[in-house]
């Protein structure tokens, strides 16, 4: 007789639990997914540790032990399966876990799910689980002891790196030291009989119209996919009869269309992958946003017994081919992604995890607002750091839905690591899973073994004394190697072959190259690091001599929105040099650093919230100054990327952020949402004349009207110019060159003093404007600026009221010309369609206001406050004219 095989049943363990810290006596209610910082807040047991200096006040919460426990009743149908698992999908990070007093595991890695067997352990009615994590910093310290050997990050708290949990906690150059305990994924209790689906495995082969290296992008064609899915299939033990069961596959396309097909399984015992083979002929494809729709295919597996679904899964995949490119060249060697047979400059920021404990930020929607707010601003790529996480599948799947690229960073960063065999495993298992968990989202792009251990390793080794012991040295390189170029490229290749590694950013390649600080971010192959500015003091200038072939991380400082340091500095506190601000800057003299960039472009006001608003504009102008650069120079794959540090703070802090904690545009993300369309023009600046470029990141052609002009404040508009300028697909192009000469009355050498506004029309669509912008040649501080008697006014007969948010159009006019200029709202959070802009005399300009309601008042009241507290101002209210 054969046997019936019964569905699974999974059953999310996420209410019931409780925390305790024996030693305090402290026990209350917990959630899970949740983190112990996160509890002790809520329930008023400790102070905010964001606020003033309170992070300093709470560092007996990191090195406590910490239980959690549930009780949990199980019943009839879960004990008439044959297995029973506990499965942890994240436990951060080193824990014993307990059933029934029973210890049943022991865990240290809060990147790796584990799936613990408790058949024979669990039983029906109620049951009591335990899991109890250790202090990460006592244990980062007894590990440091036991292996007898320093190794750190820079900022961070000694023994991190000998712990597979999230580098930043113990410490970054813009994050504090608050190392958290948590079961930061959910907990999960499966039952079945013994079969699982373990994954689902998508392989693309592409049969293009033309040759995408010799091919018009624009009349390029993907003629077919033949899309391969490997579904691996595991039966844990010898089921009573054999018996054959059939495994049905589905693919849904975005029209609608559904794809079937199904073979039969037996289900003996062992590990099985059966491949499923569909040809998709035209297919639908998947692309980054700017450069077509991310459509995706819904892929569901199912496993059927006796017409019983024992499993289904269900995954939503993208049709495309994504290369990282590498081919020698007049300058070395290229690095760019090919993204179904187009070139793409990747457009965007680097990414830190969105909070300092990571289940409070996913709870409170970080993910999507921060990555909604990255596209908006036209990111077609975020690189996830390696000193934080493999990120949540929350993140993939929005990046997947909105078109944004991943290059993804395995969780390494600034520091040597252990070499012995056990944390080798340690890794080998963590990077396995991993793989195989995020290898079929679309938006994945690239494998990176780590950040800046590569270039930087001469300073690690002094951080870590270890510049005069050589036999350590030898010992750590090699299990450099081992990890890096050895073991990580081998578990890629295996199990996700479709997608390119990469050994670190930056990186030369590795290999048998030569390596270090110049060797490893060179400009003539891989992915460079540029923080000459910043770091090194030198002014904006010194991005226009470096030609980088992918530019990965580069930045500038800047402080957050004042509404989110009043969230975190008390009044009497509001200096850049107090002791609160000081805190809440981790880069060493960060704050001098801001105040002395300010001063080589600005006149500085006495007023603090006008030195704020200026940190942002110093920011803003130095990102735009390199990206520019980078971008202009995308012809023939000279350079073809550019991705600022960073997008996110992960509390609020001064930092190289575009997007401050609490979610507010900081000058440099309005910037971004200018220099990272994907038609833009800009300026290049020479001793002897401007160069106009206009870039098109498009797959089409583009039928560009350049429209300029050039204005001395105290005398007006000097010149202006317009033209057609045809830009063929994937191109930069420089539109037109202009001399001091061809301006009548100008009898200066070259421009400094002036400002050119600069706006990009599209020809073939009823002339609208795609791109408009500004730039002072020279210093601002320089200009004889007057008062430009600017006006605002809502436009309260254009007012759209939606459910949740209110779209208020303003107009805003000026006299004279003005830059910088900005909308303010007091009290009122808003994101505008531009804002930080320029005006030449005499001009307006239309900005819309996105506004979030509050539930205390309704829309037209909100619209009357609006109308009450809506100013605008431009750099003269920040600093005074001349």
């Amino acid at each position: 007789m054969e046997i019936a095989v019964k569905e699974t049943i999974v059953k999310v363990l996420d209410a019931g639990w409780r925390l305790k810290n024996e030693e305090r006596k402290i026990e209350l209610e917990a959630r899970v997914p949740g983190s112990v910082y996160d509890e002790l807040m809520d329930h008023g047991m400790i102070p905010d540790p964001f606020f003033g200096v309170n992070e300093h006040e709470v560092g007996w919460v990191h090195e406590s032990t910490w239980i959690y426990t549930l009780e949990f009743t199980v019943g009839e149908t879960v004990m008439n399966r044959m297995v029973q698992v506990l499965s942890f999908h994240g436990i951060d990070t080193v824990a014993s876990i307990s059933l029934n007093g029973e210890h049943i595991a022991s865990v240290d890695n809060m990147f790796l799910r584990h799936d613990v067997d408790v058949t024979g352990k669990i039983h029906r009615g109620i049951n009591t689980l335990e899991i109890s994590i250790a202090s990460p910093t006592l244990e980062a310290k007894r590990l440091m002891k036991k292996h007898r050997q320093l190794l750190k990050t820079f900022s961070g708290i000694g023994g991190a790196p000998y712990l597979r949990k999230a580098q930043y906690s113990f410490g970054w150059d813009w994050g504090p030291q608050l190392p958290d305990s948590s079961i930061w994924q959910p907990v999960k209790l499966i039952a079945r009989d013994g079969v699982s689906i373990v994954s689902i495995q998508d392989m693309q082969s592409f049969q293009y119209s033309a040759d995408p290296f010799l091919a018009d992008v624009s009349s390029l064609e993907v003629k077919s996919v033949n899309l391969d899915l490997k579904v691996e299939v595991k039966v844990e033990r010898e089921l009573p009869v054999v018996r054959k069961s059939s495994l049905q596959v589905a693919v849904e396309t975005p029209s609608g269309k559904r794809l079937l097909q199904e073979q039969e399984v037996t289900l003996s015992k062992g590990t099985r992958t059966i491949t499923f083979s569909f040809m998709l002929d035209d297919p639908t494809l998947w692309w980054c946003h700017d450069l077509g729709e991310p459509m995706l295919h819904e892929v569901t597996v199912a496993l059927e017994s006796r017409n019983v679904i024992v499993e289904k899964c269900t995954r939503a995949i993208g049709i495309r081919e994504i290369r990282l490119v590498r081919q020698p060249d007049d300058w070395g060697e290229s690095f760019f992604f090919m993204l179904n047979g187009v070139p793409v400059f990747a457009k965007g920021a680097n990414w830190i995890p969105v909070d300092s404990f990571i289940p409070r930020g996913k709870r409170n929607g970080l993910y999507q607002r921060n990555l909604l707010d990255a596209k908006n601003a036209g990111m077609n790529m975020i690189r996830v750091w390696g000193g934080g996480i493999y990120e949540d599948e929350l993140f993939y799947d929005t990046c997947d839905k909105h078109g944004i690229l991943v290059w993804q960073d395995f969780p390494f960063a600034c520091a040597m690591y252990p070499a012995h065999d056990g944390f080798v495993e340690n890794v080998r298992q963590e990077a396995g899973w991993n793989i195989k968990r995020l290898r079929h989202h679309a938006c994945l792009a690239l494998w990176c073994g780590n950040n800046e251990v590569e270039q930087l390793w001469k300073a690690y080794l002094a951080t870590c004394r270890l510049i005069f012991k050589p036999w350590k040295i030898r010992r750590y390189r090699k299990a450099y190697k081992r990890i890096f170029e050895k073991m990580l490229p081998e578990l890629v290749h295996e199990l996700d072959p479709a997608r390119a590694y990469w050994p670190s950013s930056p990186s030369n390649g590795g290999g048998n190259r030569k390596r270090g600080l110049i060797k490893s971010n060179s400009p003539d192959t891989g992915d460079s690091h540029f923080w000459k500015v910043w770091h090194m003091g030198a002014p904006f200038s010194a991005y226009r001599a470096f030609y980088s072939r992918f530019m990965s991380e580069f930045g500038f400082e800047s402080f957050p929105s004042m509404a989110t340091i009043r969230s975190f500095c008390p009044h009497d506190q509001l200096d850049f040099f107090s002791p609160v601000m000081e805190n809440h800057q981790k880069n060493k003299a960060g704050n001098k650093k801001i105040m002395r960039y300010m001063k080589r472009r600005f006149s500085i006001p006495s007023k603090f919230d006008k030195q704020v608003i200026l940190s942002q504009i110093t920011q803003a102008e130095a990102m735009e100054y390199g990206i520019e650069h980078w971008h202009r120079n995308r012809n023939q794959y000279h350079c073809m990327g550019s991705l600022f540090w960073q997008l996110n703070d992960c509390w609020p802090v001064a930092s190289w952020s575009s997007l401050d904690y609490h979610g507010r545009w900081k000058a440099l993300h309005y910037y971004a949402k200018r220099f990272y369309q994907s038609v833009t023009a800009s300026i290049a600046e020479f001793n002897d004349h401007l160069e106009i470029w206009v870039v098109n990141d498009t797959r089409k052609s583009f039928n560009a009207r350049v429209e300029w002009c050039i204005v001395e404040p105290a005398t007006g508009i000097l010149e202006s110019g317009t033209g057609r300028v045809p830009i063929p697909p994937c191109t930069a192009k420089c539109s037109r060159e202009i001399h001091p000469k061809d301006i009548e009355g100008w009898d200066h050498e070259g421009f400094e003093g002036i400002i050119a506004f600069y706006r990009v029309h599209d020809a073939d669509n009823q002339d609208a404007i795609v791109h408009q912008a500004f730039r002072v040649i020279g210093k601002p501080k320089d200009l004889k600026l007057s008062d430009p008697h600017l006006q605002v006014e809502v436009l309260e007969d254009e007012v759209v009221l939606g459910g949740t948010h209110v779209d208020a159009p303003v107009m805003v006019n000026t006299n004279n010309v003005a830059i910088h200029v900005h909308i303010v709202l007091p009290g009122i959070d808003f994101i505008a369609s531009d804002n930080f802009f320029g005006m030449e005399p005499g001009t307006s300009r239309k900005i819309t206001l996105s506004i979030q309601l509050d539930d205390s008042m309704d829309a037209h009241e909100h619209i009357n406050e609006i109308k009450t507290k809506i100013e605008v101002h431009s750099l003269v209210d920040l600093t005074g004219g001349k």
